[in-house]
């Protein structure tokens, strides 16, 4: 960790110490629920783009997953969180047996994303500044090995950029006391019940939420503003006549975009690429889809596993034709997109079937 970086730490400490300290709550048990998604970027079973090469995968525990899981959701390039287990010795384990203690297990997330938008530097500077690293086996009221503060490292760059930055803060005094941050190899991870997951954004009206996730994510967004996906992107709405879609948008790109005709499988523009780049709305320019994230679903379309920002993305119901189906459409212009399916690839599960003629493709800067 660079110098600027360590200035840059005492700086922001007075911002971040309410960050870490907040108290957590403790466990509550509840039933095990069947989870879908698994949290490796491979996408088994499918070929994956070339620019996939770009993802890469990070696990960290720092406490309460409902927590971690809402901070890092947030990072630009990040395209999937997922809450679970890891670094235990119980297959497969349950929330009530992880609650125990005894599993050898922390409560841990697992990210998908890409390293060329945000390097895992920038994931760590981020695990460090939000909880506290320095209390052995615990985070606020939650106590026991299962919150404990852990970096799984996925490769030996990510352990030695782990064990350089930990070194970095301890010499620094960054912190009052020493840091006690476990770093070791990843193992296995098992992804946690589904109520587990998106806990912040499914419940904000839960008293944890509003106690103290909420004030943590406040301040998160603070201190981490420039690194944030940017929402206000998707709510500066674009109204336009038909004339004037007509005027801007190819006769094809109007009748897929604007009257919801289908295209034909196998014929558009982006079905085969596999460059790296980001994917934009052919009506307004919204950021929609990664390369990194698009695989061939063999169904002629482009197909992604996750969009660049969930909030750019908006569905409805498409009850045209036998059997209603899951409509995408770009939250800004409306545009008609194509369809999502529960059919996708790991990490996430789903599949963005999108028509070529409502992207537009736009390689790296």
């Amino acid at each position: 960790m660079s110098d600027r970086v360590m200035v840059d730490w005492a700086r922001r400490a007075p911002q971040l110490v309410s960050v870490v300290l907040l108290a957590g709550f403790t466990c509550l048990i509840g039933a095990r629920g069947a989870v879908a998604r698994a949290a490796q970027p491979e996408v088994a079973g499918k070929q994956a783009s070339r620019a996939s090469d770009e993802l890469e995968t990070a696990t960290f525990g720092g406490g309460c997953f409902w927590c971690t899981e809402a901070f890092f959701e947030e990072l630009t390039g990040v395209y999937s969180v997922v809450a679970g287990y890891s670094g235990g010795f119980v297959e497969n384990p349950s929330y009530q047996q992880i609650c125990t203690g005894t599993t050898g297990h922390a409560e841990v997330i697992q990210i998908v994303f890409n390293a060329r938008i945000v390097p895992y530097e920038d994931l760590l500077e981020v695990f460090w500044k939000t909880h506290d690293p320095t209390t052995l086996n615990r985070q606020g009221a939650d106590v026991g090995p299962q919150y404990r503060s852990v970096i799984f490292h996925h490769n030996e760059r990510q352990r030695q950029l782990a064990e350089q930055y930990k070194r970095k803060l301890d010499e620094s005094r960054a912190f009052d006391a020493p840091i006690v941050t476990e770093i070791s190899p990843f193992q296995s991870f098992y992804p946690a019940e589904n109520y587990h997951q998106d806990y912040f954004e499914g419940n904000p009206k839960e008293r944890y939420c509003q106690v103290v996730i909420a004030p943590k994510m406040t301040k998160f967004r603070k201190v981490f503003r420039e690194k944030l996906k940017a929402a206000s992107d998707a709510g500066r709405r674009v109204t336009k006549s038909n004339a004037q879609w007509k005027a801007q948008l190819t006769d094809q790109q109007f009748r897929v975009t604007r009257q919801k005709e289908a295209e034909q499988p196998f014929s558009g523009e982006h079905v085969s690429s596999t460059a790296p780049g980001t994917y934009l709305c052919v009506g307004c320019g919204l950021p929609l889809y990664d390369a990194a994230t698009k695989y061939d679903a063999g169904s002629g379309w482009p197909s992604f596993w996750a969009p660049v920002n969930k909030d750019h993305v908006m569905t409805a119901m498409d009850r045209r034709g036998s059997q209603p189906r899951t409509e995408l459409k770009c939250t800004r212009c409306g545009a008609h997109l194509g369809h999502l399916y529960n059919d996708g690839p790991p990490p996430t599960g789903s599949r963005h079937s999108v028509y070529s003629a409502a992207l537009k493709f736009e390689p790296p800067r």
